[in-house]
C-alpha cells in the first residue's frame, strides 16, 4: 500500500495482482516530507496495512486528519483465476483453509486447487469487512475479489481507476503522464516453479463467477 500525499495519489495493494512490483515502481515517488507513507508488511505502521480496502484506508486517513477528497485511487487486478492459482501455490492451503503463514497450518491436509476454489475460505480484518459489500463473505474466497477492495457497503466505488495486470503500459503511461516520470514494472515476488495449473470444472467456474462478479465479466468467465 502506497499513500502518496505528494501526488495526491493513493494505491491499493490487491494480494496476488502485482502488488510488490506495484509498490516497488512507486517508491521513487514516495516524499516523507510531504507525510508520503508505504506500508510492504503487517505490523510496520498499525493500524494500516500492505492490504487495506479502499473504504477502510481512507477512514483510517481521515479518522487521522487527512483530506482523501482531492486524492486519486488505484487499484490493479488480475484474472481471478490465475490470481487465485497464485495464492494457491504460494500458501498451500490446507483443509481447513489455513494457510502456509498461519500457526495453525497443518500441511499434511494439503487440498488441492478446484477443492479449495469450491469449499476454502479467507479471513477478513474487522474493519475492511465492517465497510464491505454484505455478499463479500469470510466464509469463501470473496474477500480477493476487486469488490471487497474497492467498493463500500452500500456497493459505490471508492476507487478512481482500475487496471489490469496483464496490461502493464495501460498503468505505466497514466502514472508517465500524471507525475511526469518513467515507470517500467519490474516482476517480483513470482512463483518460478513451473506448476502447470489444472481445469477447474463448471461448478467451480460457476462460483468463482459468483465470488467475483465484476472480475468474471472483465476476464469472461
Amino acid at each position: 500500500m502506497r499513500v502518496l500525499f505528494s501526488q495526491k495519489l493513493i494505491v491499493i495493494s490487491k494480494p496476488r495482482c502485482g502488488s510488490t512490483s506495484l509498490r516497488r515502481m512507486l517508491d521513487q515517488l514516495l516524499d516523507p516530507s510531504q507525510g508520503d507513507f508505504a506500508v510492504d508488511v503487517a505490523g510496520q505502521n498499525p493500524p494500516y496495512h500492505p492490504h487495506l480496502s479502499a473504504p477502510y484506508l481512507k477512514q483510517l486517513l481521515r479518522a487521522d486528519c487527512h483530506d482523501v477528497t482531492t486524492m486519486t485511487t488505484i487499484i490493479v487486478t488480475r484474472h481471478p483465476v490465475q490470481m487465485l492459482w497464485s495464492y494457491y501455490k504460494i500458501f498451500q492451503p490446507d483443509a481447513r483453509s489455513s494457510y502456509s503463514y498461519s500457526p495453525k497450518y497443518d500441511p499434511s491436509t494439503r487440498i488441492g486447487f478446484q477443492d479449495w476454489v469450491l469449499t476454502g475460505s479467507v479471513g477478513m480484518e474487522d474493519g475492511v469487512k465492517a465497510l464491505a459489500p454484505t455478499w463479500v463473505t469470510a466464509a469463501d474466497l470473496s474477500p480477493l475479489g476487486l469488490e471487497a477492495y474497492a467498493d463500500r457497503l452500500d456497493g459505490a466505488r471508492e476507487v478512481d481507476r482500475v487496471f489490469r495486470i496483464e496490461a502493464p503500459l495501460d498503468l505505466t503511461q497514466w502514472l508517465g503522464q500524471r507525475t511526469g516520470r518513467a515507470f517500467q514494472i519490474e516482476h517480483l515476488n513470482t512463483s518460478t516453479d513451473g506448476e502447470k495449473m489444472p481445469l477447474l470444472n463448471g461448478t467451480a467456474l460457476q462460483k468463482i463467477r459468483a465470488m467475483f462478479p465484476e472480475e468474471s465479466g472483465l476476464y469472461r468467465i
